[in-house]
């Protein structure tokens, strides 16, 4: 049986986990996954584009679902500056506004010094996909890569069920399908 959405996978984790008794479970086990699944995984679908106008000061939100930036540019008229990534301990702060060249993010953007007049930041990034519920069946990553709920759903039901055997077992191959999900969305970027 094929696994394309929400209910299919409830019901693949009672098959693969060989148990009746977990049914009350899985939206647990799914939960957990999906955690697991917006840490590791980076997949076209869930590449996301925003554009925010900056105040003036050296902070602005992030958008919603936000998981990790891809690439940052202010905006000015007709004039474009990509801005580089820091690490927040790395970010040097400047004293003087002007036109960022750096960022950091924390729970929020970080430039490096304030912004000198109102530029449009244009943001490409990754974010997390809708979370799978009876009102929302399916979502990118399970109709292209259904492995990966279905194993990261059995590793949580091992470590509940304090199996270790099965917890290595699935572990690994959660593991693989993120791989190899990645290695797919990033080859994926530089065919014509």
């Amino acid at each position: 049986m094929a696994i394309s959405n929400y209910l299919e996978l409830k019901q693949a984790i009672e098959r693969w986990a060989k148990r009746g008794d977990i049914a009350s479970l899985t939206d647990d086990f799914i939960d957990l996954a999906e955690s697991d699944i917006w840490q590791n995984l980076r997949i076209r679908d869930m590449e996301a584009r925003a554009t925010a106008p900056t105040g003036s000061d050296r902070f602005l939100a992030l958008p919603d679902g936000f998981l990790e930036m891809r690439k940052l540019t202010l905006v000015n008229g007709s004039l474009r500056y990509d801005l580089y990534s820091a690490a927040p301990e790395s970010l040097k702060l400047k004293g003087t506004s002007g036109i960022p060249s750096s960022f950091t993010v924390t729970s929020q953007l970080e430039f490096d010094q304030t912004p000198a007049g109102t530029f449009t930041a244009e943001m490409q990034y990754f974010k997390s996909l809708p979370s799978l519920s009876t009102a929302n069946p399916t979502n990118g990553a399970l109709t292209r890569f259904p492995a990966i709920y279905l194993y990261g759903a059995l590793f949580h039901f091992a470590q509940w069920a304090h199996n270790d055997a099965m917890l290595q077992k699935y572990l690994a191959l959660f593991s693989k399908e993120i791989e190899l999900a990645n290695k797919s969305g990033r080859g994926a970027q530089w065919r014509p």
